[in-house]
């Protein structure tokens, strides 16, 4: 009899914990079918990338701040730490910035004539940078150093008839600073702005002083995105 009443007594127990199980499972507090939880999206910008970009860009050298088209390429690489952004990144544009002087002195029976035109053939840069992403944007900053190649032509002539005429062309080196911001659009593209100040002293011909670039562009990151 005490065996019969210790089964009895055993398969009261588990219908008792059965029948609490099902009751949780019924009222959703933690039952089998429960919707895991969301993963909020992360964008991983480790990597390396390339892409393109085009702007505006304008020397103070001459102080008449001359301005043109720039455009052109970067390619870079990324590391990212939690939050924080190291990388390294070189860029390469072509310009249509130029500036020309003419100059006419009239003397007794003589006309004289002066011409001098700069351009500023290319800049390009290459520098590390730090940056802090929050969601799908990266804000940043790099120094590093600069190059500038510039051409130009000078000549003189009196009465029409052209008496000389000189060129020159030469790439000189500085150092830059920029800001910029960045976002991760779908996939692996993303689109950044950009204001760089490239400084290269007091010499050379055109590229003195300091030059200004403001520039849009979209990158190609290698290497699938992340969750």
């Amino acid at each position: 009899m005490r065996k019969y009443g210790l089964i009895k007594l055993g398969l009261a127990a588990v219908m008792f914990i059965s029948a609490s199980a099902a009751s949780k499972g019924a009222d959703g507090l933690g039952g089998p079918y429960a919707p895991p939880p969301l993963i909020p999206f992360v964008y991983n910008w480790t990597g390396f990338y390339a892409g393109a970009h085009a702007g505006g860009g304008w020397s103070d050298g001459d102080g008449s701040g001359s301005g043109g088209f720039i455009g052109g390429g970067q390619v870079g690489f990324n590391y990212q730490i939690y939050q924080w952004v190291l990388g390294i990144e070189g860029d390469f544009a072509g310009t249509t910035i130029q500036n020309s002087v003419n100059a006419t002195v009239v003397g007794p029976g003589a006309v004289l004539t002066g011409n001098a035109e700069a351009r500023l053939d290319w800049v390009a840069t290459i520098a590390p940078r730090i940056g802090y992403t929050f969601n799908n944007w990266l804000v940043y900053g790099k120094v590093g150093g600069a190059w500038a190649h510039a051409s130009g032509t000078a000549s003189a002539g009196i009465n029409g008839m052209q008496l000389v005429s000189v060129s020159v062309s030469e790439t000189d080196s500085g150092w830059m600073f920029g800001i910029g911001a960045e976002y991760a659009l779908s996939g692996n593209w993303t689109a950044k702005v950009e204001y760089n100040m490239m400084d290269f002293g007091n010499s050379g011909s055109f590229a003195n002083n300091t030059f200004s670039v403001l520039k849009a562009g979209v990158n190609y990151r290698f290497g699938a995105w992340s969750y």
